[in-house]
């Protein structure tokens, strides 16, 4: 007689994952030298190009030399001002907030953005609603990065999925999916480094600064990726009081 053979269990889909080691003592200090060197230079930097456009005016080659000196001076200018922002360790600000609410904020600033690439946001708030003690303009601006950078990995005319929820322990939980391609292993393995990045024009700095600020509000930030897309995951612990305000 013959023993039926169990069923065989499909094989589990790979999930590849980043999750946020704890920085380098002096990376901060390190990063705000640098923006601190960078700034005078590009200062006299830009300062000759307005003065070599002023003396050989409609020369065309010069224009348009000048005109890229003065791009890269911006871009490098930015750098330095996000480096800045990394490095900081102003004390936070505390307020009661709900984290939800901020994120209702970021994505009508950000409305341009994501309707110049037919994008739209499926937001579901956590019920009831999340109490953080946050720091609403650094949380704002972790949001604004990680929304930064699903935009970019999205297919035009498709759905970012924003779904928030709170936890048995009261903390706030927020998953941010996008369908884009599946992030390398290797690479996801360093998107939290900074300066690490794999889109032209980027300094690798942003997801950098929003790991850090989830850091500083006693959260996490974590990534993970498969061949259905890209999920960014921040939670924040509840609070009953804020603390620092």
């Amino acid at each position: 007689m013959k023993h039926a053979s169990a069923p065989v269990a499909p094989p589990v889909p790979t999930v590849a994952s980043a999750r946020a080691e704890p920085r380098h003592e002096g990376v901060g200090e390190v990063a705000a030298g640098i923006a601190r060197e960078l700034r005078q230079p590009l200062l006299a930097i830009s300062s000759a190009a307005q003065l070599l456009r002023f003396r050989v005016a409609e020369d065309p080659v010069v224009e348009k030399n000048v005109g890229r000196i003065l791009r890269e001076v911006e871009r490098l200018n930015a750098f330095s001002s996000a480096l800045l922002d990394y490095a900081s360790a102003d004390a936070l600000h505390l307020t009661h907030a709900d984290p939800d609410a901020l994120w209702d904020e970021v994505l009508e600033n950000e409305r341009g953005r994501l309707e110049s690439r037919a994008l739209l946001v499926q937001h579901t708030r956590a019920e009831p609603a999340a109490r953080c003690a946050v720091d609403v303009t650094q949380l704002r601006r972790l949001f604004s990065e990680l929304l930064e950078n699903a935009t970019e990995a999205t297919p035009e005319g498709t759905d970012l999925v924003l779904h928030s929820t709170r936890t048995d322990g009261g903390a706030w939980r927020c998953q941010l999916r996008n369908g884009g391609a599946a992030i390398p292993a290797d690479a996801l393995a360093h998107v939290f480094d900074l300066f690490f990045t794999t889109r032209a024009g980027s300094a690798g700095i942003g997801l950098a600064l929003a790991r850090r600020i989830a850091e500083d509000h006693g959260g996490s930030l974590t990534l993970e990726s498969d061949a259905g897309g890209t999920t960014a995951t921040i939670t924040l612990p509840a609070s009953s009081s804020p603390s620092g305000a």
